[in-house]
């Protein structure tokens, strides 16, 4: 399941162009009003969400911006998409303002209880549970003093990397820190 955040990115991607005509986009919005409730019948409930809130970004956001609701032609079919647009935010967009706020509501109510199930059935992690951790033995070669010299040695040197000396030069001064060795060979626990 997806979050109403989620969902409303999914209902604002589409493409708008000012060019298609006025008329087509309010047959468009008759679509989604038509997929959203049929979706909402069926029990797609996020479905139904995503083409309401598509179909109040429609209305409310692109089609406002729209050159035949600027008034930049003046021809009767465009007076007549104007009135039927402003008729769809007098009457249609306040209700369907309302059945996607409580769409809304109702899908995080679901989000919510479904992230609860869900948390509540991961088991617990192992960095979380206390355990006794079983202390490492070092070989008895090893040197503790020699190993931290080595290893500030290497950090100086990584340090010094940054410098504007040349690569090569710059590798040829690098000294690596020896390396504990294991009083047993790698191989032999096979």
């Amino acid at each position: 399941m997806k979050s109403t955040s989620q969902l409303n990115q999914a209902a604002t991607d589409y493409s708008f162009s000012p060019r298609v005509p006025l008329k087509l986009y309010l047959t468009t919005c008759v679509g989604l009003l038509e997929e959203a409730q049929g979706a909402f019948q069926v029990g797609n409930v996020e479905r139904s969400y995503i083409m309401y809130v598509r179909y109040l970004d429609l209305c409310m956001k692109k089609l406002p911006s729209h050159p035949q609701l600027a008034g930049m032609r003046s021809h009767t079919e465009d007076d007549l998409a104007r009135k039927e647009y402003l008729q769809l935010l007098k009457l249609e967009v306040p209700a369907i303002l309302k059945i996607s706020e409580d769409l809304r509501l109702q899908l995080d109510k679901t989000f919510a209880q479904q992230a609860t199930t869900l948390a509540a059935n991961v088991p617990k992690s192992r960095l979380l549970q206390k355990e006794t951790v079983d202390k490492v033995e070092l070989p008895s070669s090893f040197d503790e003093a020699r190993f931290r010299q080595s290893i500030s040695t290497f950090q100086r040197h990584t340090e010094n990397a940054g410098s504007t000396v040349p690569l090569r030069q710059r590798e040829s001064q690098l000294v690596y820190p020896e390396l504990p060795q294991l009083s047993q060979p790698f191989y032999a626990s096979y």
